[in-house]
């Protein structure tokens, strides 16, 4: 299995939106993580890169 922290624009330990992920989804312009718990959290952004081997995600925001 392979899990993933997700970041938000950047990899800093201020910029973690969830750890544990376990799968992403992509529905108009908003992505949606789940963990490993099956807890759901939601960023309005889009995908900027993925390392699975390294086990991490980084969404870049939208601004409003």
């Amino acid at each position: 299995m392979c899990l993933s922290t997700v970041y938000i624009n950047d990899i800093s330990d201020d910029s973690i939106i969830m750890k544990n992920v376990a799968s992403i989804d992509i529905n108009n312009g908003v992505v949606i993580l789940t963990d490993l718990m099956e807890r759901k959290c939601t960023v309005e952004g889009s995908l900027k890169s993925a390392n699975l081997v390294d086990g991490y995600v980084i969404l870049k925001a939208n601004k409003d």
